[in-house]
């Protein structure tokens, strides 16, 4: 059992190391002779490009690293650039903790805090630096302080909803480690369970969407779990998963060594020493042909070592262990060195070398002695944590019960306010319906004196309209009757006195003197038919204006040609003469003034509607003039008695288009 517990806690070391180590980007193609020409006026262009050739290099050859991040951050600062200065003060605190040196690398972490933009990107860099800060107080044996700066990350990660899943499965993978090393009993731990689930669904979200790289991560935290829950065959599996996608990805060295060194302890812990050394001697040829020699080469040489003393080859497990136990000594990874320590006093035992084993026995338990103390802290301050969670849900409550009382107060606040702010916007609504009732009634009055008006000035135009008319017909009447029938007695009498004095001295003079009766006569005939036209009594609006058209072309004046369209319907009588007389009217203005070669009259037969529209070719008229001819003030007049639609449109020089629109009567 203690062996396991031991190998357990190795496993969980490892981790915690390659997580630290994690780079960004694995990148090839370095060489350790890049070299970088420093700009003599510095700008974020050349530092990017900078900064990106120091992450490039950093785990290959991290102290040529270091100095272009020292370079990086000297730069940044002579420009003030911040995101530089911040990831080169991460950068440099990553180099220091990778050499043990604790104190340093939490400084420069700190320091790097302050320049985090307040943007997605700086949020998960500040996230990034709690969880390394973490780890620096974990090997300081500051449990309280890595535990309080990880729990911050999980803050940070909520409070500003960060949904980039490689930073969500650090932060719950780093809290999980936290908890798989101060929990003995994993498996009935909730909150273990919690975190793992988290996993768990980081796993079927990088699935979904097909990331690998997230895969990996996931896969790589799984099995640390599996292994602390004893269960190394689904240890391996996820470890094999690891390298098989990492491949793939060209992943880093650190993840690559960690996961062989994590695949060799979980068959030290199930007593196959012989599958054990396959994966070790893999992760030495690996650095052997990568010239990478770090922390996991001295975590395989040490559980080497054990592998050697269960094989019973003393010998070997002694050879491979001394320089394994004095690298790590001098690197101060003292969470290894007790493993070291017991596997050398195994093996001197057995060799019968007593004094040597008894040496390594002793320190040995001195290095469990103090991480038993360790652990016991971690213990101590896991009852501390449950306790101030215990407080801290009381306090939650307590406040929550003060929430719902002012609530309850503001609610009954709100109900006065609401019911008296409803009641004065009721006020104001029915002032509003009072003063929009009384306008609309008096906007309603005006209409109907305004209606009143124009029916009144419609009545009176209608009037003089009729007046005109009777008088024309009277006109009309006499002159046909009394005009037209004395003409034609006179043409009678003469034609008797022609024929009774036929002789060839009068008969030139007596036929002009007929010829001027006939064309008195005629006109006469005219003169009544326009003033009265009894066809438009007759046959109706459509035939009376053909003929007048025709009349008009005959005469000799400008030719205007007539169409209709519809079917003419018979209407009042006094509508047609108003409609005939504004028909002669625009005729006469284009015959007249309009100099036109020719015109058209157009009728329109609706429904409800008659459309006219009269037009020519002529000079046209100015539109803009605000006084119109007497003959267009007839007209506008006749249509404003019919209630009818007036639009003139013109253009001097393009001729004259009047449209006229009447609802039938």
């Amino acid at each position: 059992m203690a062996i396991m517990l031991r190998n357990w806690c190795w496993f969980f070391v490892v981790t915690i190391c390659v997580l630290q180590n994690k780079p960004a980007k694995a990148q090839d193609g370095v060489s350790e002779k890049s070299q970088i020409t420093i700009s003599a006026k510095p700008d974020t262009g050349f530092i990017k490009i900078l900064l990106d050739k120091a992450i490039q290099l950093r785990e290959k050859f991290p102290d040529s690293a270091f100095v272009m991040f020292r370079e990086v951050l000297s730069q940044s600062k002579m420009i003030g650039y911040r995101d530089g200065i911040a990831e080169a003060f991460r950068n440099i605190g990553r180099y220091y903790s990778s050499k043990n040196d604790h104190e340093k690398s939490l400084y420069f972490l700190r320091s790097a805090l302050p320049y985090c933009s307040d943007d997605m990107r700086g949020y998960e860099k500040t996230v990034s630096l709690y969880l390394a800060i973490s780890v620096n107080y974990y090997y300081e044996g500051r449990y309280d302080s890595c535990a309080w700066y990880r729990y911050q990350a999980l803050n940070y990660l909520q409070e500003h909803n960060i949904q980039n899943l490689d930073v969500q499965i650090d932060v719950y993978g780093r809290l999980l480690q936290f908890w798989l090393n101060a929990h003995k009993d994993i498996q009935n731990d909730p909150y273990s369970r919690e975190l793992a689930a988290h996993i768990d669904r980081f796993e079927k979200q990088a699935l979904a969407t097909n990331d690998s790289s997230v895969l990996m991560e996931v896969y790589f935290q799984k099995a640390g779990y599996y292994n602390n829950l004893k269960k190394n065959d689904s240890a391996r599996y996820y470890c094999h998963r690891t390298l098989e996608i990492g491949s793939l990805l060209n992943m880093s060295n650190g993840v690559r060594m960690s996961t062989l060194v994590n695949i060799g302890i979980t068959y030290v812990e199930d007593k196959q020493p012989e599958l054990a050394m396959e994966y070790f001697h893999q992760l030495k040829a690996y650095a052997n042909e990568h010239n990478v020699h770090n922390r996991y080469e001295i975590f395989a040489d040490i559980m080497m070592g054990e592998a050697y003393c269960m094989q019973k080859k003393y010998d070997s497990a002694i050879a491979i262990t001394l320089p394994a136990l004095a690298r790590a000594e001098s690197m101060k990874i003292i969470t290894t060195t007790d493993n070291a320590h017991k596997n050398l006093a195994d093996a001197y035992d057995a060799l019968g070398q007593y004094e040597m084993a008894s040496i390594h026995r002793k320190q040995y338990s001195e290095i469990r002695d103090s991480l038993n103390k360790a652990e016991k802290m971690e213990v101590i301050y896991d009852l501390e944590m449950k306790y101030q969670i215990t407080e801290k849900d009381k306090q939650i409550a307590e406040k929550e019960l003060a929430i719902a009382q002012n609530e309850s107060r503001i609610k009954t606040k709100n109900t006065w306010i609401i019911g008296i702010t409803a009641g004065l916007v009721l006020l104001v609504l029915v002032s509003l319906l009072v003063y929009r009732n009384n306008v609309h009634k008096q906007k309603i009055q005006r209409e109907k004196i305004q209606n009143m008006q124009r029916e009144s000035e419609i009545g009176r135009l209608k009037g003089v309209i009729s007046g005109e008319e009777k008088e024309r017909s009277r006109i009309a009447r006499e002159l046909h009757d009394g005009m037209g029938g004395t003409l034609g007695s006179i043409r009678g009498q003469l034609s008797m006195i022609f024929r009774k004095h036929k002789t060839t001295d009068v008969s030139a003079d007596f036929l002009e003197i007929m010829k001027l009766l006939e064309e008195a006569a005629a006109d006469l005939r005219h003169t009544s038919h326009n003033l009265m036209p009894e066809i438009l009594l007759q046959e109706g609006l459509a035939k009376a204006t053909a003929l007048f058209c025709e009349r008009v072309r005959k005469a000799g004046a400008t030719p205007v040609s007539f169409e209709t369209w519809g079917e003419a319907k018979k209407m009042p009588p006094d509508f047609e003469l108003s409609v005939y007389r504004i028909i002669q009217e625009l005729v006469q203005n284009i015959i007249k003034h309009a100099q036109a070669t020719e015109a058209s009259v157009q009728l329109v037969f609706h429904d409800t509607q008659l459309c006219l529209t009269v037009e020519d070719n002529g000079k046209g008229i100015d539109t803009s003039e605000k006084r119109d001819g007497m003959g267009l003030t007839t007209v506008r007049e006749r249509v404003h008695s019919l209630s009818g639609v007036l639009d003139i449109d013109s253009t001097p020089g393009k001729g004259t288009s009047v449209y006229i629109e009447f609802n039938l009567p």
